[in-house]
């Protein structure tokens, strides 16, 4: 516990004069004892007692009675009455804690017993005299005066409770008719107790003691609530911020789960800030904070998941669920057990967290690094108080090192505050950094697919040329904007129609751009049969500049390209695509390599007879390829059986079935003019 400074009121040299000589009229005996009190200045005013102190009853200021006080462990109604004898019981002095003065620790209840007397001042005015009680920490206590309850702190009832108690006054009214008053205080506490459940006690007039209860309280608000209050709206801000940047950036879920790390240190700070304002018991607060702190590191373990975009999922579920199931583990009657759990629960916690940033950090995410050592910081802050703190109540190390305080004007908070507030503004630059490189990149990104999509849009032809022998229907949905299928649909001057399909391997902007070259090429194409076609453009494909990049995957592309005459003769080459279908059954075409796999490459054509009203669907593999939610592919079967449909309905079918890849599909329907109806029926007769 830190402390802030009292007010100073000076007692008067004559005051302690008149104590001193008034005081002496009590000491009549060889066996008078010397008593010391302090004032608030920290003067000594030292009187003499036979079983009591001597104080002045008019005090201008307030005077600690530090002791020797009577102690006993126990509960006993009686001990509140004046007359008990309590010579039998324990000195003990509220300077220091009953370990250094040879008492066990024990739990339950403690007495302290003082007899004081008022010494009056000839011919001044007599002052009332109250008393200043200060607890220590979650102690419990009520002060009797010669028998008579005065006060009590919250906890202290028939069922007593364990509060953070704050200090309090109690008015001296209660004096006996030999002008004594016996101060009795009954304590209580359900934890070991070692220091004593009196911090300190101090008499003196009662507007002094009034001023320093106010301003006790308002340092108990800086120790333990300002502090606490300010770091946690801190957090409520970031959680905010974080909220806000899931909401500008929906695809990128760690700002969601920063925005809950956030949320869940900011309720560990207000359960801390109930605990410490007395609105929660400390059972209580136990409860809220275990539960509290199981769920603090459940979100971080995940933010740093989606933050790092790491692949050991279910390594981190499985913590996950051990450290939400340890709450429960507190209920066994064995402490020890929950102890040394919840230490290595800490330890695999902070191990793992700090394992994922760094392999972060070392594939070459630099902002994992920046978080890494302020979280190592804040971790080992955290743990370092909770193993003094343990430490201490165990009496392995002296009770100094239990906490450690630092303070900023009346604000005080400790080591892990500090290193609370240093990983919170690693995760404020860390994640504003982020979300500027992310949202230049999306513009950027967005730029180019825009870029990439006006040229395909010009390449991919969205009206398909008019013939008199050919009746043409196409559908084309690339999944993510722009996609590597094309085809075109090339008239020639003999009216015959070149027609070409393609995929090419990969998906998004490298694939749209390396099948807007190949389209590019085929418009410049001079030869017009389909294997010399494919021979060029598996050229091109080996050369295409987009494929050889450093920072691209090598790629290749499957294509299909045939010459269909308006007497129904087709020639066809196929370098790797689909067959098409020619009235709902497939083709039989030779197979060979796709584009840019080998150089030099010489592509088998087949030549076929269509009839009239003979329909072929050319397609890319989006639609064979398509995959429902269970997994299943829409496959060749369920292709066939709706190959004889129109272009758009057999993409929409595949599109609602599950689209995994683009999609392209090509109709051409053969219905001959009369002329070349009446050759074609001839070389049928022949």
């Amino acid at each position: 516990m830190m402390s802030v400074g009292k007010l100073s009121v000076t007692v008067p040299v004559w005051l302690m004069l008149a104590c001193l000589l008034t005081s002496h009229a009590f000491a009549q005996s060889s066996s008078a004892k010397t008593t010391v009190l302090t004032d608030s200045n920290q003067n000594s005013i030292t009187v003499s007692t036979r079983e009591q102190m001597t104080v002045p009853a008019a005090i201008h200021g307030a005077i600690k009675l530090d002791g020797p006080w009577r102690f006993h462990t126990g509960d006993d109604p009686g001990w509140a009455d004046p007359s008990f004898d309590d010579s039998s019981w324990e000195k003990i002095n509220l300077t220091s804690s009953l370990a250094e003065q040879g008492i066990d620790s024990y739990y339950g209840y403690g007495w302290y017993r003082l007899r004081i007397r008022p010494v009056p001042i000839p011919d001044s005015g007599q002052i009332a005299l109250s008393l200043l009680v200060m607890p220590f920490g979650v102690g419990q206590s009520e002060v009797f005066i010669n028998n008579v309850h005065q006060a009590s702190t919250r906890g202290m009832s028939e069922s007593p409770k364990m509060y953070l108690s704050p200090p309090y006054g109690v008015q001296l009214t209660q004096v006996a008719p030999d002008g004594t008053i016996v101060i009795a205080i009954r304590t209580w506490a359900s934890v070991p107790v070692t220091h004593g459940l009196l911090d300190r006690v101090e008499i003196g007039d009662t507007q002094s003691i009034v001023e320093e209860i106010t301003s006790e309280r308002a340092h108990e608000w800086d120790q333990h609530v300002l502090a606490a209050v300010l770091v946690s709206f801190l957090f409520l801000c970031v959680a905010a911020l974080g909220a806000t940047l899931y909401l500008a950036q929906r695809n990128h879920s760690e700002y969601l789960w920063l925005s809950l790390l956030c949320l869940s240190v900011a309720i560990m700070g207000a359960i801390d800030f109930l605990y410490a304002a007395a609105f929660v018991s400390l059972p209580a607060f136990n409860i809220l904070d275990l539960w509290a702190g199981r769920i603090f590191m459940a979100v971080t373990l995940e933010f740093v998941l989606r933050f790092t975009a790491s692949e050991y999922r279910r390594l981190v579920r499985g913590v996950q669920i051990a450290v939400l199931l340890l709450p429960f583990i507190a209920w066994i009657p064995v402490p020890l057990v929950y102890t040394y759990l919840s230490f290595a629960a800490r330890f695999v916690f902070c191990a793992l967290v700090v394992a994922l940033l760094f392999r972060a950090w070392r594939r070459g995410r630099l902002e994992a690094g920046v978080m890494l050592l302020p979280f190592i910081l804040a971790a080992t802050a955290d743990s370092t108080d909770t193993v003094l703190d343990y430490a201490a109540s165990q009496h392995w190390l002296s009770e100094r090192f239990a906490s450690h305080r630092f303070h900023f004007g009346p604000i005080e908070f400790s080591t892990s505050t500090v290193a609370y507030l240093v990983f919170l503004g690693s995760l404020i630059a860390v994640i504003l950094y982020r979300f500027v490189h992310v949202s230049q990149e999306e513009q950027r990104t967005a730029a180019e697919i825009e870029a990439a999509r006006s040229v395909q849009a010009l390449l991919i032809p969205t009206r398909l040329p008019s013939s008199k022998s050919f009746s043409l229907d196409s559908a084309y949905l690339p999944i993510n904007g722009v996609g590597g299928d094309f085809f075109q649909v090339l008239p020639l001057q003999d009216d015959s129609i070149l027609l070409v399909v393609g995929d090419v391997s990969g998906k998004g902007l490298q694939a749209a751009m390396s099948a807007s070259s190949l389209v590019g090429a085929l418009r410049n194409e001079l030869a017009h049969d389909p294997a010399v076609v494919l021979s060029h453009l598996n050229q091109v494909m080996l050369g295409n500049p987009t494929v050889e990049s450093a920072n691209s995957v090598a790629s290749f592309a499957t294509c299909l390209c045939a010459r269909v005459y308006p007497s129904g003769k087709m020639v066809i080459a196929n370098a790797g695509h689909l067959s098409p279908y020619r009235d709902g059954r497939e083709m039989e075409l030779a197979p060979d390599l796709p584009l840019g796999v080998i150089a030099n490459i010489t592509y088998e054509e087949a030549t076929f007879q269509l009839k009239p009203g003979d329909r072929l669907i050319f397609l890319s593999d989006g639609v064979v390829e398509a995959t429902n939610p269970q997994g299943e592919l829409f496959g060749f079967e369920r292709t066939q059986q709706v190959s004889h449909e129109a272009a758009r309905y057999i993409a929409q079918i595949a599109q609602r079935f599950g689209q995994t890849d683009d999609i392209t599909v090509v109709s051409l329907y053969f219905v001959p003019n009369a002329a070349h109806r009446v050759e074609h029926e001839a070389v049928a007769v022949h």
